[in-house]
C-alpha cells in the first residue's frame, strides 16, 4: 500500500464515508492498530481512551470523530480524516487497499488439476484453483473465484466477483449472485430433512429437488448448511451475513440485510424479515414468520410467529426487558423457597393451637 491521504479523501468523500482532511498531504503505507501503530500508518480511532497512544506514535494519517479530532489537532505531521461513522470507514478503506488479493495467487489462473466440464466457458478474468470440480452447464460469472476443492455441480450459476472458498459444495441448479463470500465448508443444495414414516416407524425419503437462490452482496460464514427446497426455492436475499455453523433448512427465506450468528438453526419454510439480527445458538421452529427488525438474544427459542418489531429473548421467547426481570428472580428461587416452608410451617402451627 502506498498511497497519499489526498487522494484517499477523493476516492471516499464522493461516497459519504470521509467528509474531510486537515494537515499537510502526507503518504501512507499500511493500515495498522492504534496499540502498535507507527509512521508511514493509518489508524481508526472511535474512542477517547485511545486518543493518548495515538499521540505517542504518530502515525501519518487518523481516520476519527468531528469531536475526538479536537483532540488530535496537535500532531504535527500527522493528518486528521473525519469520518461521521468510523467503523464502516475501517471495513472499507481496509477492504480498498489491505484485502487479500484472491486474483494473485502461486497458481495458474485456472489449475491443471481443475476439472472443467466441456460446456462451461470460464471468463478470461476469473480464477480456478486445484482441485475444483464444474459440472455441466456451470456459469461462472466475470472476476469470479473458486478456491481449491470446491464442487459446483451441473446447472449452478456463481456471479460475478463472487469468491467461493475451498471445500464449498453448491448442489445441482442453485443460484449464488453477484459479490457473494462464500466461506469455506459450505454446503449448498444439498436435500434438506424429508421423511415419511410408515405405521412401524420406518422412514422413507421425499425427494427435495427444488434449489437455492442466494441474491447479492450475501456472505456465509463457514460450515453453513442451506438446503434445497422441497418444490420451488430455499431464498437467501441481498446483503444478509451470517456466522460460522449456522443451518437454514429447506423452503425457508431470509429477507435482505439479516445477520445471523453462530449456531443458529432455522428449520423450514420460515420467513425471516428484513434487517433481523439473529444472535448465537438460537432455535427457529418450522413455519414461523418473524417480522422486519427483531432482534433476537439470549438464545432465543422461537416457536410461534414474532409480528412486532423489538428485542426478544430466551424460551419461552419474551420482549427481553421481561425476560431479565424472570431471569433476575430465578437466582432467588432458593430463599423465597426457604421463606415459603417458613410461612407454611407457620400457618401449620397457627392452625393446630386454634383448634
Amino acid at each position: 500500500m502506498k498511497i497519499k491521504a489526498s487522494q484517499i479523501l477523493v476516492d471516499f468523500k464522493q461516497r459519504n464515508i470521509l467528509d474531510s482532511m486537515t494537515g499537510a498531504d502526507v503518504l501512507i503505507t499500511g493500515i495498522a492498530p492504534v496499540e502498535r501503530c507507527g509512521p508511514g500508518d493509518m489508524v481508526f480511532v472511535e474512542k477517547a481512551e485511545l486518543v493518548d497512544t495515538v499521540m505517542a506514535a504518530k502515525p501519518a494519517a487518523i481516520v476519527t470523530t468531528k469531536e475526538l479530532a479536537e483532540l488530535l489537532k496537535d500532531l504535527g505531521e500527522s493528518i486528521v480524516f473525519i469520518s461521521s461513522n468510523v467503523r464502516l470507514a475501517q471495513a472499507l478503506l481496509r477492504q480498498a487497499y489491505m484485502d487479500r488479493d484472491l486474483y494473485n495467487t502461486e497458481w495458474p489462473q485456472i489449475h491443471p488439476a481443475a476439472v472443467i466440464h466441456e460446456t462451461v466457458k470460464v471468463p478470461a478474468d476469473s480464477v480456478i484453483g486445484p482441485g475444483a470440480m464444474l459440472g455441466r452447464n456451470v456459469h461462472i460469472g466475470k472476476r469470479a473465484v473458486v478456491m481449491a476443492n470446491a464442487v459446483i455441480e451441473e446447472g449452478a450459476l456463481v456471479g460475478d466477483e463472487t469468491v467461493i472458498h475451498p471445500n464449498v459444495v453448491i448442489g445441482y441448479n442453485c443460484e449464488v449472485g453477484k459479490r457473494c463470500i462464500i466461506k469455506s465448508g459450505c454446503v449448498i443444495g444439498m436435500e434438506g430433512f424429508g421423511f415419511a414414516q410408515d405405521e412401524k416407524r420406518k422412514s422413507y425419503r421425499i425427494p427435495q429437488l427444488g434449489r437455492v437462490v442466494i441474491e447479492d452482496d450475501v456472505v456465509l460464514g463457514a460450515n453453513n448448511t442451506v438446503d434445497r427446497a422441497t418444490y420451488d426455492e430455499t431464498r437467501i436475499r441481498s446483503g444478509v451475513k451470517t456466522d460460522t455453523l449456522c443451518h437454514i433448512a429447506h423452503n425457508t427465506e431470509i429477507d435482505e440485510d439479516v445477520i445471523i450468528v453462530a449456531q443458529t438453526g432455522i428449520a423450514g419454510s420460515c420467513y425471516i424479515g428484513k434487517r433481523v439480527l439473529i444472535s448465537g445458538q438460537a432455535a427457529i421452529s418450522d413455519h414461523v414468520k418473524i417480522a422486519d427488525d427483531v432482534v433476537l438474544v439470549q438464545r432465543a427459542g422461537v416457536i410461534s410467529d414474532v409480528d412486532k418489531p423489538g428485542m426478544y429473548a430466551g424460551h419461552p421467547l419474551q420482549p427481553v426487558r421481561q425476560y431479565f426481570k424472570n431471569a433476575a428472580l430465578l437466582t432467588k428461587l432458593t430463599d423465597m423457597k426457604k421463606q415459603i416452608s417458613k410461612l407454611e410451617k407457620a400457618i401449620q402451627n397457627t392452625d393446630e393451637q386454634a383448634k
